[in-house]
């Protein structure tokens, strides 16, 4: 990991933010986690939100690696038709 100079300097306005400017290149949809050290240096952790009806996705990682595989397998045309029937074939 590298840091670089961006040129800038900056300061907190009267309600604490700080504005990165142009002289930081962000990603669309990238909110920062926040952390900071004992001698004040800050970092902005790059983070993207999941939303929580999806949370459950990531929260196994077995899990998650089953869909990856079903994604990876569709993509490839791997794809086996199952004929479930009709409600009427039940009764």
């Amino acid at each position: 990991m590298d840091w670089k100079d961006t040129g800038k300097e900056t300061e907190p306005d009267r309600k604490r933010r700080v504005s990165l400017g142009t002289a930081v290149k962000t990603q669309p949809g990238v909110r920062y986690k926040v952390l900071q050290n004992d001698i004040g240096q800050i970092l902005l952790d790059p983070v993207k939100s999941v939303p929580a009806y999806e949370a459950w996705i990531y929260e196994n990682p077995a899990r998650l690696a089953s869909i990856q595989r079903g994604v990876a397998q569709a993509e490839a045309g791997e794809l086996i038709r199952i004929d479930l029937g009709t409600e009427d074939e039940d009764e």
